[in-house]
């Protein structure tokens, strides 16, 4: 089973990598710097939590299946 440590270790790279793509997209889309910061936060706290949340489940869930 993997450890809490883990799983937050797992979630904070994977947000920094996602956060990156987020932040640029946004920004050459508009053209605005600030659009692209703006947005990458709001998506990385709502999927941070989601990421975290959907592994925590997963481990849960294969607990019974081995």
């Amino acid at each position: 089973m993997v450890s809490y440590k883990n799983t937050i270790v797992k979630t904070v790279i994977w947000r920094i990598i996602a956060t990156s793509i987020t932040i640029f997209t946004g920004w050459y889309v508009s053209g605005d710097w600030r659009f692209g910061l703006t947005v990458g936060g709001i998506d990385t706290v709502l999927k941070t939590i989601g990421y975290f949340s959907y592994e925590r489940i997963w481990q849960k869930h294969n607990k019974f299946e081995q």
